[in-house]
């Protein structure tokens, strides 16, 4: 499972989310971590009113960002065997960590049973 999540660790980095609004004037690629990282605006976004243009670009980064966040979870989860991963207060890099810290005390209880065995105990 360890030597798996190393493998998905460079896939997360090529996550995109992406999210186009109703009327296909606002596109928007953010990041694996959220981060925008292009805005498309078709050349009518200029006919609307400057704060609806607001609302439907900060409406379009949010459904990109859900998109990325999904994508990280559907990767992540068939790293792990199909395990469901939760969708909000989740931290790749917090659950990596605990992994990690996991597999190397199992890996040290082995190492000592395995010494254990050598000493005929």
């Amino acid at each position: 499972m360890m030597r798996r999540l190393s493998d998905v660790e460079g896939e997360l980095g090529e996550v995109r989310g992406r999210a186009t609004d109703a009327n296909s004037l606002i596109t928007v690629v953010v990041d694996g971590s959220g981060r925008v990282e292009k805005i498309e605006l078709n050349p009518r976004v200029m006919r609307l009113e400057s704060h609806v243009l607001a609302e439907e670009l900060a409406k379009t980064i949010c459904e990109a960002q859900d998109d990325g966040a999904r994508r990280t979870r559907e990767l992540l989860s068939d790293s792990l065997g199909g395990m469901e991963i939760p969708t909000s207060g989740f931290d790749p890099a917090r659950a990596e960590k605990r992994m990690t810290e996991s597999y190397e005390s199992f890996a040290r209880a082995m190492e000592r049973r395995i010494a254990d065995l050598g000493t005929g105990y």
